[in-house]
């Protein structure tokens, strides 16, 4: 893990995955520019993390963006992992961490991937960068349900709904249901989340189908939830309960979605609404997939569409 300290004195963590990392440097001028490393010939990829997630979840690319020369530059939200909780967290204030960051490692072109939850914030960090962002990917997305819940849920798990529900209209629950799931997550085989989080009957099998994977995510979770729950209860509220705060339809580079038919966590529903408010937006979706199953399957072709 490492660390900027931001303007406002917060922390920022983040990791690299994939191929080696670009090298910043110092020009004659003094100016920060970036030397891409000889065996990461094309880009960087800015990954923001699923719900109650954090930077590791990228592990789960390392291979495959290895194999197509991605650097993955994984983030935790505030509140996640080791970045300082921004009491005034928005999606716009996270797409201006990230950009800070890019400026302090003299990055000035990246791709940006927002996985499940993270698709609010990689959206936000599209429209800051303009074009210093060159492509934006959405897995499995979760778009956020305000005045539009009956559309976006259409299809989502009994406890997905409940989370929503509760997120709108109880919120102390949330808070002593997100304790519970942390302190889970600490014990040995505190896997409960990744057994009943309305994952479906798809996700289940690749899970028990890739353990390794599935430790992967454990640990990530682990991590996320490690300094409190204060973040996760800010995502809930940004999910369910805020006004959309991104202008979609002005998002107009090169945009590729992908969808199971079978996700019971982010339902079809959501990626459709997402093509069709994404101007140059390609949605992929496959049969027979879910939440989990689609990425553990596909993360190869679904990197490469970025680079096609």
């Amino acid at each position: 893990m490492q660390r900027i300290t931001l303007r406002d004195s917060r922390c920022l963590a983040y990791s690299w995955f994939g191929a080696p990392r670009p090298v910043a440097h110092e020009s004659g001028a003094g100016v920060r520019t970036t030397a891409a490393a000889a065996a990461a010939p094309r880009g960087v990829l800015v990954h923001f993390h699923g719900f109650l997630s954090s930077r590791l979840e990228a592990a789960l690319l390392d291979d495959d963006a290895k194999n197509l020369g991605l650097s993955v530059l994984a983030v935790d939200r505030p509140g996640h992992g080791g970045s300082t909780l921004n009491p005034a967290q928005t999606v716009g204030s996270m797409a201006e961490d990230v950009r800070e960051l890019l400026d302090s490692l003299g990055l000035s072109s990246v791709y940006i991937q927002g996985a499940s939850g993270g698709a609010p914030y990689a959206c936000a960090t599209a429209a800051l960068l303009g074009d210093r962002a060159a492509g934006l990917l959405l897995v499995c997305p979760l778009m956020p349900t305000a005045g539009r819940e009956e559309e976006l849920q259409s299809g989502a798990s009994p406890s997905n709904l409940r989370l929503a529900r509760g997120a709108r209209h109880h919120p102390w629950r949330e808070w002593a249901m997100l304790h519970a799931l942390r302190l889970l997550q600490r014990v040995p085989h505190g896997d409960l989340l990744l057994r009943l989080g309305g994952f479906s009957e798809e996700d289940r099998k690749v899970l028990a189908e890739r353990p390794e994977a599935a430790a992967v995510l454990k640990s990530a979770v682990r991590e996320g939830l490690a300094p409190g729950v204060a973040g996760a209860l800010q995502d809930l509220q940004l999910f369910y309960v805020s006004p959309r705060a991104v202008d979609l339809p002005s998002l107009a580079l090169p945009t590729h979605i992908w969808q199971g038919t079978l996700d019971s966590t982010t339902p079809p529903a959501m990626a459709r609404a997402y093509a069709r408010a994404l101007p140059n937006a390609t949605l992929h979706e496959l049969e027979g997939e879910a939440h989990l199953s689609l990425p553990f399957r596909h993360n190869r072709a679904i990197l490469g569409s970025l680079l096609a």
